[in-house]
């Protein structure tokens, strides 16, 4: 008795078992580089759409991954403070430069400039968040003539946020917007606005309207408060977006979920000085940093918010002695001691790391950005700049950087 066994014609391969099998291809995925996974969207209309989902995204980074680098916007206008010449590079669009955090890693610049849309006049940034950016278009018009963008520079994908209307009479326009969003509570954003309008002379009023990009369009939220904050730098952190104030007044924080307008405190200002001296503020890794310098330091403190918002605490105590011994040209020879400008150095951001021994900051120093190791102390260069024509000016003065999270969120 003879037994006969069929055998398909073209018999499938291991790789296409895989392949057609969702569960065991989605786990394979989860455990590739992201930029590998930007790659094998092409492979396939079903990778692709596997890869594309908010619960893809969430599956492949519950927390947002660290910081990997930042960009930094270039002017086209410039003072060189030694000189105190003004000089204009001639762009048509704004541009930026990129920064990477990690030596010895090739790294190809996510972009020079941002054309993922048709706006004409170009986009410029104004925050980054957990691997978002908020942009708008950079007309010369009036504020709330601008266009509102969420982008994600890794995917290269965006939205455009619906157009905010104009002020009403004796308004002031927008004066900040700012992103919230956190991939670990939810795959949604909301853009925070904050609208000013002046009701007597010299004294204004705000007010805010948020953007949910799962409720959809810009609503007023609260009551119209006054306040003496700079609304054009918000940082995003433990549920809520935070300002502070450039003077002695009160400093705020907003919580997008019950959309309360809270108070913050803040450590005291030194004897003798009635202004607060914002060195740097932002956020890492789900914490909240502050530094302030009040003269020409080289030694001072990185504080951190506690979660209760009950006081902040001194994190860090940086000595940067070391970097000017190494870097001589951060001593400005044309300025005195005890004059404010005296150290060509800028903070550009505090990255925390998986471990506390990883943490560090992005300092700026004439010609160079280095990475200085907040715990050993111990720093390199990370990135040369275009000389400058003087020795000792900074290419990007008084600018902070804008953190790149590498993510597939979606927008």
């Amino acid at each position: 008795m003879k037994i006969k066994i069929k055998v398909p014609k073209r018999a499938q391969s291991s790789a296409q078992i895989v392949a057609s099998i969702d569960d065991l291809l989605t786990e394979i995925l989860l455990r590739l580089p992201i930029r590998s996974l930007i790659r094998f969207k092409l492979v396939c209309k079903h990778w692709h759409s596997l890869i594309t989902t908010p619960h893809f995204s969430f599956l492949r980074n519950p927390r947002p991954n660290p910081a990997v680098g930042l960009f930094l916007p270039c002017s086209n206008v410039g003072l060189n403070r030694s000189s105190q010449t003004v000089y204009v590079r001639l762009e048509p669009k704004p541009w930026f430069e990129y920064v990477p955090f990690f030596v010895g890693v090739p790294t190809t610049p996510p972009f020079g400039q941002l054309n993922f849309t048709e706006d004409s006049s170009g986009l410029r940034i104004l925050q980054s968040c957990n691997g978002l950016l908020l942009c708008c278009s950079s007309s010369r018009g009036r504020y709330y003539s601008k266009r509102y963008y969420v982008c994600n520079p890794t995917t290269k994908r965006f939205s455009t946020l619906p157009k905010l209307d104009g002020g009403s009479r004796g308004s002031t326009g927008i004066r900040g917007t700012s992103l919230a969003f956190d991939p670990a509570k939810s795959p949604h954003y909301k853009v925070v606005c904050v609208r000013g309008f002046e009701v007597d002379f010299e004294e204004f009023h705000y007010q805010f309207e948020v953007y949910s990009s799962e409720k959809g369009p810009w609503r007023k939220c609260g009551e119209p408060f006054t306040a003496d904050v700079d609304f054009e730098n918000g940082i995003y952190w433990n549920g809520a977006v935070h300002w502070i104030s450039n003077r002695a007044g009160d400093s705020f924080y907003f919580n997008t979920d019950n959309q309360v307008l809270e108070k913050m405190p803040m450590p005291p200002i030194p004897g003798g000085w009635d202004w607060r001296s914002n060195y740097y503020f932002g956020e890492s890794c789900d914490h909240l940093h502050y530094i302030e310098i009040y003269g020409p330091q080289i030694q001072f403190n990185v504080y951190e918010m506690k979660r209760d918002y009950s006081a902040w605490f001194v994190k860090y105590q940086v000595d940067l002695s070391p970097v000017v011994a190494a870097n001589p040209r951060m001593i400005r020879d044309n300025f005195e001691p005890t004059d404010w400008y005296y150290y060509a150095l800028s903070v550009f951001g505090l990255v925390r790391g998986e471990q506390e021994e990883d943490s560090f900051l992005v300092l700026q120093i004439p010609g160079k950005a280095i990475r200085y190791n907040i715990v050993w102390k111990t720093f390199e260069i990370v990135h040369e700049f275009e000389e400058a024509e003087v020795d000792d000016s900074l290419r990007f003065p008084g600018v902070h950087g804008f953190q790149y999270i590498e993510s597939l969120c979606c927008v």
